[in-house]
């Protein structure tokens, strides 16, 4: 058996350190020397260390060992295993050549063969753009909240809880409009948004700040966007007692429910002013209507996590594999971006109550980790890839910002795409954002070392 062999055998049964120690130890000698266990041994290691994280040393031994060895029937699989790793952490530029590769081998697999055409470029979205306000040429990359250009609609403009890490909860509402978008102005929306959206089938989330669901017009929207042919998307906190069938027969296309906490305690704290247990039975509830209804909504529960709710995330995952519905936990993140802004300034706010505390990273720290994987190259995807239009016509910069002085001053249906987008990339909080290092761009790997 060679060392190889023996290597991957030590890390079958969990000795990963020997097994590493093993594979190392072969790397540290020129290639030349081991023609044929050498590039195995690279090929193995990137292997194990792929589920680590170690993502860009993974992809360097990975190189060198199909370079050393180009027609080596063993390393052939490599392809396939990195591209998928690296596309399911989003790395989608990266993985691209590796998917291709992997295609190529193997064309009848549907699943890889989804990955990459996810992967591949928009051919809606140009590949760089000059920023008029510091006059840097950044570049584009496929978006990661979407698979098509994004319209956000806040056809609710409120909410009907307050959480604290939700500007609903923790800013002063000051002049922002509350209300609800009226039938005839969403029905102009729509017909405008089919007629210059960027890309074929944009994407409708119809919500931002507020909640959807309260919206009595909700199930005549949806099946406006469905009879255009756009993706409708909700996003609810699914406190509510009245319409939930309605809306499900209307059959949108995406569901998410906000959960935090899955005890009364946990959940009045952050989900401010809601009732667990009338969440719960919604949920039971909303698989009722989609079984009675035979409609293909998928829903996903998004579980913000929260120190004082770590110890519920198993009650959670086995609510959601009852009733059918995919579990994502995700770790709670503090909003609006002018809020977050203020906090990396040292501006505590008075109105969130605390909440930073029971965060499961401190703001700070998670900005300083995010920007150990941005060059700065790359241009802000809820600038390029979305529109966010208020319940009153009215648009905003971006998703992310709350306050009246971070909207664009320029209703929707009052001027066109182009004029839009020019207004966004000269807004003066972009720059702010930008300088701050809180724009919303992809990672790229970390180098090796």
């Amino acid at each position: 058996m060679q060392e190889v062999d023996i290597a991957q055998a030590l890390a079958a049964i969990g000795r990963q350190e020997e097994a590493q120690f093993i594979l190392r130890r072969i790397l540290s000698g020129a290639p030349e020397t081991a023609p044929v266990e050498w590039p195995r041994a690279a090929a193995a290691l990137s292997m194990l260390l792929l589920p680590s994280g170690r993502f860009q040393e993974a992809v360097t031994l990975a190189e060198q060992a199909i370079a050393h060895a180009p027609h080596d029937p063993l390393l052939l699989a490599v392809h396939r295993q990195i591209g998928m790793t690296l596309y399911r952490d989003m790395f989608y530029e990266e993985a691209l050549p590796w998917l291709e590769r992997a295609a190529e081998l193997e064309p009848w697999d549907k699943a890889l063969a989804a990955m990459l055409q996810h992967a591949r470029p928009r051919d809606y979205l140009t590949p760089e753009i000059e920023d008029p306000v510091t006059g840097r040429v950044l570049r584009r990359y496929n978006p990661r909240e979407g698979s098509s250009y994004i319209y956000v609609i806040d056809i609710v403009g409120t909410c009907n809880l307050r959480c604290p890490t939700c500007p609903v909860g923790n800013s002063e509402l000051g002049t922002r409009p509350r209300g609800m978008m009226k039938p005839a102005m969403f029905r102009e929306i729509i017909a405008k948004i089919r007629r210059e959206s960027p890309s074929e089938r944009p994407e409708i989330n119809l919500f931002n700040w507020g909640e959807p669901l309260l919206h009595p017009q909700l199930p005549s929207f949806i099946q406006l966007l469905r009879e255009s042919g756009m993706v409708s998307k909700l996003s609810t906190n699914l406190n509510i007692k009245h319409g939930l069938d309605a809306v499900v027969r209307a059959a949108p296309d995406d569901l998410k429910v906000s959960l935090s906490g899955f005890s009364p305690d946990s959940y009045g704290r952050t989900h401010t002013g809601g009732d667990l247990a009338l969440v719960q039975r919604n949920l039971r509830a909303l698989r009722e209507a989609i079984d009675r209804h035979k409609v293909g909504t998928h829903v996903w529960v998004s579980h913000h996590l929260y120190r004082n709710n770590l110890g519920e995330t198993d009650a959670v995952r086995a609510m959601c594999a009852e009733l059918r519905f995919a579990y994502r936990p995700i770790q709670a993140f503090y909003m609006p971006l002018e809020r977050l802004q203020e906090y990396l300034d040292g501006r505590p706010n008075p109105l969130d109550h605390g909440i930073i505390a029971e965060l499961l990273t401190d703001p700070r720290v998670s900005h300083r980790m995010i920007q150990t994987l941005r060059s700065g190259k790359f241009d802000c995807e809820l600038r390029f890839n979305q529109t966010v239009i208020n319940h009153d016509g009215s648009v905003a910069l971006c998703c992310t910002v709350y306050d009246q002085e971070n909207m664009l001053g320029v209703d929707f249906l009052g001027h066109d795409h182009a004029e839009i987008e020019r207004r966004k990339y000269a807004h003066p909080f972009c720059a702010k954002c930008f300088k701050a290092g809180t724009e919303y761009t992809r990672a790229e790997l970390r180098p090796v070392g």
